[in-house]
């Protein structure tokens, strides 16, 4: 295709934006920034009884927090009825397309008949080629009608998928189908066409199961005489068991994954390679990487697995590669007053020592929160191996009054005070270490000892150390 490509991503607003409708619009947009075209938003809200502003909402909201900006116009189906009517009558006029009168009752005939005679059901071609005189008869006499699309009785419907190759269908295995239903109400196929020609569409990008939508909307195309666009359509993306990937296998919204504190350049990583790799070893892409490298003949037709823990690297990878400024930004996004009564160059200092241990903003939060303020919960389990009786605490105290004399706070004489003491003691470096630890984290891991000690400081260290004399050990000898 020389000219540049148009894409668009149509959802329903009758769910939230789960990660394969995700998946559908990065993969859109990315073609389109590659290629230097225009990505399109259309909301498919024509199901006005499953449809929700509150569902549109959370997804333009999601799209706009992923940083997948469409074109404009925005595009809202239920606003277009008049020129899908103008565009069925186009239909009726030039003869490629009838108005059907079969009843309910006359298709479930022809439906019992096809099975006992043990054939396949096909619609009957009644009215296909009544005359107008005749159909203004029924329809004087209240006869309801839906409108059908003629289907050619020779040749075949195909395309070329560029991703699942030649696709061939006889005509004689497809139904004149309903365009418009007996309610006036026009149908999926027909509206997605008329949308994307009037959108100037000449590439969809869609999920796998419209596959079987495409020759329809082909036969559409052509009654209407319109250019027909490029087409690609994406794996399913699988739970574990390799089923369709659903809330069983712990799949969630997108605003889900914001809330527990996934960022964006994550998710977006990840969501990349669900069925897409760059051709490298590489697994690890930052936006722009992304739009550089994205090939859409590198989407390959073996359905994708969604693996949590891989998801859980990726984000942890990013977390590690990101500067503490940044890292700081994004959490007060979403949390503005989040450690405002501390210096940046200390929330960097914290940032850099223990985004390593964290996958989320939300768990990063988490691990630094006793840098600043005293933990209130200890460890349980660490109190009863690590602080037994009261002899611990003689090792604390030795070990404060080595480190009130301690003129310069650095980790290597912290290290030799807590060793100093111990040898003192007669007792090993890990009978200190660990009480140490417990009393000024409340936690039994996390980064170096003198690390933490280092950067929590002089004062706070002691007054944590003296607080866990006053608590420990819970029970006396």
């Amino acid at each position: 295709m020389n000219k540049s490509p148009c894409v668009r991503f149509a959802p329903s607003p009758t769910g939230k934006l789960h990660l394969g409708g995700a998946r559908t619009a990065l993969f859109n947009w990315l073609y389109a920034k590659h290629n230097g075209g225009n990505f399109f938003l259309r909301i498919e809200d024509t199901d006005t009884e499953r449809s929700k502003q509150e569902y549109t909402d959370q997804i333009l909201n999601s799209l706009e927090w992923l940083g997948l900006k469409w074109s404009e116009p925005l595009i809202y189906q239920s606003k277009r009825n008049l020129i899908y009517k103008e565009e069925v009558q186009k239909l009726l006029d030039n003869g490629r397309a009838y108005r059907c009168f079969l009843t309910k009752e006359e298709l479930q005939v022809a439906r019992e008949k096809a099975k006992k005679e043990g054939g396949e059901f096909r619609v009957p071609k009644t009215y296909r080629d009544l005359s107008l005189d005749d159909q203004k008869g029924l329809i004087n006499s209240g006869q309801s009608f839906t409108i059908r699309l003629k289907i050619p009785s020779k040749g075949s419907t195909f395309f070329e998928d560029k991703i699942y190759g030649k696709i061939n269908v006889n005509n004689k295995v497809i139904d004149d189908f309903i365009i418009v239903r007996s309610d006036g109400s026009p149908t999926y196929n027909f509206t997605v066409v008329v949308d994307d020609n009037n959108m100037g569409i000449n590439y969809v990008i869609r999920g796998e199961d419209h596959i079987s939508n495409t020759p329809k909307q082909i036969l559409i195309y052509s009654a209407l005489n319109y250019p027909v666009p490029d087409f690609a359509h994406l794996p399913m993306i699988l739970g574990s068991d390799k089923k369709r990937l659903s809330k069983r296998h712990g799949a969630a919204a997108v605003e889900d994954f914001r809330e527990q504190g996934y960022s964006v350049d994550a998710l977006l990583n990840y969501i990349a390679m669900l069925g897409w790799n760059s051709d490298s070893e590489d697994e690890l892409f930052s936006l722009e990487d992304l739009i550089s490298k994205f090939d859409i003949n590198k989407i390959q037709k073996k359905g994708a697995v969604y693996d949590e823990k891989k998801l859980h690297w990726v984000a942890g990878q990013h977390m590690i590669r990101k500067s503490e400024k940044n890292l700081l930004n994004e959490i007060r996004e979403d949390d503005p007053n989040w450690q405002k009564h501390s210096k940046d160059t200390y929330i960097f200092s914290v940032l850099k020592l223990m985004k390593i241990r964290a996958k989320t903003l939300n768990e990063l939060k988490e691990v630094c929160a006793y840098f600043f303020s005293d933990p209130k919960d200890f460890d349980e389990n660490a109190i009863i191996k690590r602080w037994k009786d009261k002899s611990v605490n003689k090792l604390i105290n030795n070990f404060i009054t080595r480190l009130e004399k301690l003129s310069n706070w650095s980790q290597k004489d912290l290290d030799e005070s807590l060793r100093d003491t111990a040898q003192e003691m007669a007792v090993s470096a890990a009978k200190l270490i660990h009480p140490v630890r417990l009393a000024v984290s409340g936690q039994s891991h996390g980064p170096g000892l003198f690390e933490l000690i280092e950067l929590l400081g002089k004062m706070t260290t002691l007054r944590r150390l003296r607080k866990a004399l006053d608590i420990f050990p819970l029970k006396d000898d």
